[in-house]
């Protein structure tokens, strides 16, 4: 089953049932977005439009929680600054923070590369509900590091478009291994470009996902038809 829709998912994640959902895996805004002038520079720049300035990125949590089921999960992605104000509000919420996940880019973007270091990672949160018995494969013979590394998005996967912060799918894919079981149900309330979805596909899970812009929802819809040929539910 997969369900993507177009609108607010302050609106959106109210219409699910209650317990319905066994991992939420989203990469909401991280509000970092600023003017500055690298593009002049020949080099990419952080002003990555207007959903990412000044976004709400904490009250999704509060209506999120009904919907995860008493052994369910969260993956959400933001930046290191607004790690501990996410951690809190899950913490609110019914939910354990448990690990803090590291994207390692092994081709990393060099902006500013003689002024400062290089910013090569990102971070997500994993959180579960609290009593749970929750679900974690580990993938490795001996144990799984917390630092995942891989290149940035491939151009090969945004031939039908592409969202400034796309994530990899194989990075989604990853983390879909470990934390969920074939045909759970996935939610991603910030959808973008619909990576999730496409790993959700590749990985046999059920997947809803939520994207406020037309733009980006139209690039999630046309992969997950024209990438894998898959039937989905589109409103």
């Amino acid at each position: 089953m997969y369900t993507i829709k177009q609108g607010n998912c302050l609106d959106l994640i109210q219409t699910l049932p209650d317990n319905s959902v066994d991992l939420v895996l989203t990469d909401p805004p991280y509000n970092i977005s600023r003017e500055n002038n690298f593009g002049t520079m020949g080099r990419a720049g952080i002003d990555f439009g207007k959903w990412d300035k000044g976004a709400d990125i904490t009250s999704w949590i509060e209506l999120v929680s009904p919907k995860v089921n008493k052994n369910g999960s969260i993956v959400v992605f933001n930046s290191w600054r607004n790690l501990g104000l996410l951690a809190n509000e899950l913490e609110k919420n019914g939910f354990v923070v448990k690990d803090l996940i590291r994207w390692v880019k092994s081709n990393p973007m060099p902006r500013n590369r003689d002024r400062r270091y290089i910013v090569d990672y990102e971070f997500a949160i994993w959180a579960v509900k609290r009593g749970a018995k929750w679900v974690f494969n580990r993938q490795s013979k001996t144990y799984d590091r917390s630092s995942i590394v891989y290149p940035l998005t491939p151009s090969s996967e945004k031939k039908y478009g592409s969202h400034p912060t796309q994530k990899p799918v194989a990075l989604m894919k990853n983390l879909l291994l470990r934390h969920s079981n074939p045909s759970q149900l996935v939610l991603d309330p910030f959808m973008g470009g619909g990576t999730t979805g496409v790993a959700c596909l590749e990985t046999n899970r059920q997947f809803i996902g939520y994207e406020l812009d037309a733009k980006y929802f139209y690039i999630a819809k046309t992969r997950l038809e024209h990438e894998k040929g898959q039937e989905a539910k589109y409103e």
